[in-house]
């Protein structure tokens, strides 16, 4: 190296890129002199050439790693933006359930926006998840009163029916909100692990570290107390999927909206709906049911059609 007017030039500027390399290849060893192991062959840093084939090597390995296969599905994981971005999906619970059995938390929640892709089915490969989920998100760990906890669920179904980069996926819990054309959307009922939410608890709640900093507007998401950053979202999926090895199903019914009238709510009829998951999902009866929506036949329901709901009058 020289120095000229008070600057240190490197002559060797390889030299960063060789130490860059030694840092983070999975492929090195540290080692105490200026030689490394490449093929059974010695390595010299200082020669331009010899740099430049390692740094071949650990592309082509890390290109290899990517196309490894990770798991497989045999139903398409949904994470098309205008599907996502309001409504609940079995993508995004498949991510948020591959959160929850990795750490200890009551509920694992992530914005929309953190998905980028569709899985299709077939086999699972390292790059299919890194496209799904591109950025490299960490997941972070917080200690939440549950008002906090409720404010923070009011603001991510505050745009439905619009589409909205911050509507929730999660898994641990349950959401059943109301909205109207007129006025502000409303949380009716919230459930974390299967008990009403207690404003007055502190629950444990694991989200990707951009909710955790207040991004896309969840304040008491970034007052909560930091508790631990658990790792990579990239890679608790990747570790789920290879521990489940097929996905077959994946459970929905977390995250349901229901329109307000008057004094009545509507619930519209889905896709594999029957009125006895519609009873279970709203605590009513069947016989209920049937009798406020002039049902003759509980078999007779069909897509798309508005069923009101006792239990929510």
């Amino acid at each position: 190296m020289i120095e000229k007017r008070g600057l240190i030039v490197m002559r060797k500027l390889p030299w960063l890129l060789a130490l860059l390399l030694i840092f983070i290849s999975p492929l090195l060893l540290a080692a105490d002199d200026s030689a490394i192991q490449l093929k059974d062959q010695s390595i010299n840093l200082e020669n331009d050439e010899q740099i430049m084939e390692l740094k071949k090597e650990i592309e082509k390995k890390s290109e290899l790693e990517k196309d490894m296969t990770v798991g497989s599905t045999i139903v398409f994981l949904d994470g098309r933006e205008d599907q996502i971005r309001s409504q609940e999906s079995n993508l995004g619970n498949l991510i948020t359930d591959a959160i929850l059995d990795r750490v200890e938390a009551d509920l694992a929640l992530i914005n929309s926006r953190t998905i980028s892709t569709s899985i299709d089915k077939g086999l699972i490969s390292v790059r299919d998840v890194r496209e799904c989920v591109p950025a490299k998100d960490e997941v972070i760990i917080k200690k939440i009163s549950g008002s906090a906890l409720l404010k923070s669920l009011q603001h991510a179904v505050s745009k439905y029916p619009e589409t909205a980069g911050f509507f929730p996926q999660l898994s641990g819990g349950r959401i059943i909100f109301a909205w109207t054309s007129d006025s502000e959307n409303e949380i009716i009922q919230v459930e974390v692990n299967s008990q009403p939410l207690n404003p007055d608890k502190f629950y444990l709640l694991a989200t990707n570290d951009s909710l955790a900093a207040g991004g896309d507007g969840f304040e008491e998401i970034e007052k909560a107390e930091a508790v631990k950053n658990a790792g990579r979202l990239d890679q608790m999926l990747i570790n789920y999927l290879q521990q489940q090895e097929i996905i077959e199903e994946v459970e929905t019914g977390r995250i349901t909206a229901v329109r307000k009238e008057g004094e009545y709510y509507y619930y519209r009829v889905q896709k594999g709906d029957y009125l006895y998951s519609i009873a279970q999902r709203f605590s009513t009866s069947i016989a209920e049911l049937m009798k406020i929506n002039g049902i003759k036949n509980r078999n007779l329901i069909y897509r798309g059609q508005e069923l009101i709901i006792p239990a929510l009058r």
